[in-house]
């Protein structure tokens, strides 16, 4: 059987992912092909369907060649770097029967005949950085010691540094047994690995060659775009665990059927972009609405007898409604509500809260919603990677007269791939001059971005922050906010408590959730109906001709009108509700 890097993951993810996929490829005895190996190369940060994919594809694959050219900075020889995977140094070895196969990202043979193995990935150091578990020199990160604590995140695999750490690992053991089968066991020895990632301390400086592409020289504090963390004494204690998996993994593959019920656990990844293939016949009993898996703060589990269940053990118990769950395994206000409003069919409202957190919003009301795309390489000057760099905003504005649909909405759209944010900033600047209340929904997304705004363009600064100090979430009234309501004069408790359910929210506060429980108002009908799609869609206007353009752009104009739209409704349904509270 040909197991490649990609397969070898997934395989002991799951104790049952082999079988599935066996059931549902019966290629697996073929020779590996390209696409397997292709698969190798989904570093991607978020989930992407495949017209996505074509679209993000070269900022990942720009990341490989990106990497090589700083690491040839730092390191003598010859590197091979193909932006074709196919073409990319590949070690291979053959294991009971069974043919290890992994390619390199980028593979440097130095001056002084050592070899040394990269792998990169598309994501930032920041998590790496935030350990403490390094020193940097040279633009190489090195481990200070390793210790328990050290080796309990990282030679984790479900861990969000842990799990890169497994990845190259993995190729490690591949290519030692590769050396050892050609009897080149000297090098092995004289082989290091390291992650290429990407600097989350890098500030592109927005310059550009003369076919208008970006140019990743060090940045003003003399930061590189790529940074390296050497994985050599980690990985190593590592083999031995990989060797262990891959014994457990021909036994599987020998046994050749499932002789149990399959059993669902955190590795299914169920609520992640990294969610497994699988997940739609492994939860085929959940319901499609209110199944556990909506119980709110789920992750802190349920008790039974003092036994802390979690709710996949739930699950594996044959409980996969909310009332299936047995009440006394609810401990929290909040999921003994929910449980309510499911098995009665009414709504939960905190009316009196509602109504105290809308006195908090005055005129004019300023509702507001950015769209942006999380480029993972900086495009314009003062941007990060994966900043989420603005590209069209919308405002309606509802003075205490009201708010019309069209006459009271104000938006920009940017009209090509160009740096067009000091034009969108102005324009924001321009419309909010009055004060009032910003309305915004999760405004954490919003305040954050207009920091950014304020950073990059400094002349602007004072009144972006005048607007970021208007700022109001309109999420804080529906799920509540236990600052503001504390602040308000209520309980901790009764702070942390929702203020809104319906069983029609299936577990979300989202505003597509929200709405249509408010509103006739529907994405359903919009070209664009969600924030990847839109991103998407406004990445494709350079390949657009004018009539194509033309229909994207009214697309993005309408989605974004509809965002702060739906805003204006909830609001008004939300104040007819409370009206009455004294």
């Amino acid at each position: 059987m040909a197991i490649t890097k990609t397969k070898f993951i997934n395989y002991n993810r799951c104790p049952y992912y082999y079988f599935l996929d066996n059931v549902n490829h019966s290629k697996l005895n073929q020779k590996v092909t390209y696409e397997e190996y292709f698969e190798e190369q989904n570093k991607f940060k978020y989930e992407v369907d495949n017209e996505q994919l074509k679209l993000l594809l070269p900022y990942y694959k720009e990341c490989e060649v990106l990497a090589t050219s700083v690491a040839q900075k730092y390191f003598t020889g010859t590197f091979t770097c193909a932006y074709d995977t196919a073409l990319q140094e590949c070690f291979e070895c053959k294991i009971n029967g069974n043919l290890y196969s992994c390619y390199v990202d980028i593979y440097n043979e130095t001056d002084d005949g050592k070899i040394n193995i990269f792998e990169v990935k598309a994501t930032t150091s920041d998590k790496f950085e935030d350990t403490n578990f390094f020193s940097k020199k040279d633009n190489i990160y090195k481990l200070n010691k390793i210790d328990e604590k050290v080796k309990n995140k990282l030679l984790n695999k479900n861990d969000n540094c842990g799990k890169y750490i497994y990845d190259i690992a993995i190729q490690r053991y591949i290519i030692e047994h590769d050396l050892k089968k050609d009897g080149l066991n000297y090098l092995i020895n004289d082989t290091n690995y390291y992650l290429g990632i990407l600097n989350s301390n890098y500030v592109y400086d927005g310059k550009k060659d003369a076919n208008n592409n970006p140019i990743y020289e060090k940045d003003y504090f003399g930061n590189e775009l790529i940074t390296f963390i050497d994985v050599n004494e980690i990985t190593k204690l590592y083999l031995p665990i990989i060797d262990e998996e891959r014994k457990n993994l021909e036994n599987i593959i020998k046994i050749g059927e499932i002789k149990e019920d399959i059993k669902v656990g955190d590795y299914c990844n169920y609520k992640s972009a990294n969610k497994c293939p699988f997940c739609d016949r492994c939860f085929s009993k959940l319901p499609e609405k209110n199944s556990v898996l909506t119980l709110l703060d789920s992750q802190f589990g349920f008790k039974s007898n003092d036994k802390k269940l979690s709710v996949y053990d739930l699950i594996n118990n044959g409980i996969y409604k909310i009332t299936d769950v047995p009440l006394e395994y609810l401990t929290r206000k909040k999921n003994i509500i929910q449980r309510e409003v499911i098995i009665n069919k009414v709504p939960y409202f905190n009316l009196e809260k509602i109504k105290d957190g809308l006195s908090l919003i005055k005129y004019p009301i300023y509702h507001l919603d950015f769209e942006t795309f999380p480029s993972p390489l900086p495009r314009f000057r003062g941007e990060r990677c994966y900043t989420q760099s603005v590209f069209q905003f919308s405002l309606h504005i509802e003075t205490k007269k009201g708010c019309d649909k069209e006459t009271d909405h104000y938006g920009y759209l940017a009209d090509s791939l160009n740096d067009c944010r000091e034009e969108l900033v102005k324009k924001l600047c321009s419309l909010i001059t009055t004060p009032g209340t910003v309305l915004v929904y999760n405004s954490s997304f919003e305040k954050n971005r207009l920091r950014e705004l304020a950073t990059i363009f400094p002349e602007y600064k004072d009144k972006l922050d005048y607007i970021n100090n208007m700022v109001f979430d309109l999420l804080d009234v529906i799920k509540s906010n236990k600052k503001i309501y504390m602040n308000l004069g209520y309980s901790e408790e009764d702070s942390k408590i929702f203020n809104f359910y319906h069983e029609d929210l299936n577990g979300s506060f989202s505003i597509k959730k929200v709405l249509p429980i408010f509103s006739d108002l529907s994405y359903k009908n919009l070209e664009v109906s969600n924030g990847v799609e839109a991103y998407s869609t406004y990445l494709t206007f350079d390949k657009l001709n004018d009539a194509e353009k033309k229909e994207a752009y009214n697309n993005l104009i309408e989605y974004c009108k509809q965002d702060t739209w739906a805003m204006v409704e909830i609001l008004h349904h939300l104040k007819e509700l409370s009206s009455n509270v004294k």
